[in-house]
């Protein structure tokens, strides 16, 4: 069964940036997808780690919801972008 998650660019001091929600069958599909996101959107620049960066995936039902509100209000808002 199909579950969402939180797409976060994270870097150095603990700075997480949502980039985006997406749904995936399987954990495996979900750490797959920002492989997959980023040959789909080369131009993004959320897409692409710079040194000491890296990626974070947040199954919906392992995240407070307050954070996943959040992620989406800033997600929505154009903000993280």
């Amino acid at each position: 069964m199909p579950k969402t998650y939180l797409l976060y660019r994270c870097g150095e001091a603990g700075h997480r940036t949502p980039v985006t929600f997406f749904t995936a069958d399987s954990e495996q599909e979900a750490r797959e997808a920002p492989t997959w996101l980023r040959h789909q959107h080369p131009d993004s620049p959320l897409l692409h780690l710079g040194p000491g960066e890296f990626f974070e995936i947040i199954e919906e039902g392992r995240c407070p919801p307050q954070e996943w509100e959040d992620a989406k209000a800033l997600l929505g808002s154009g903000a993280a972008r």
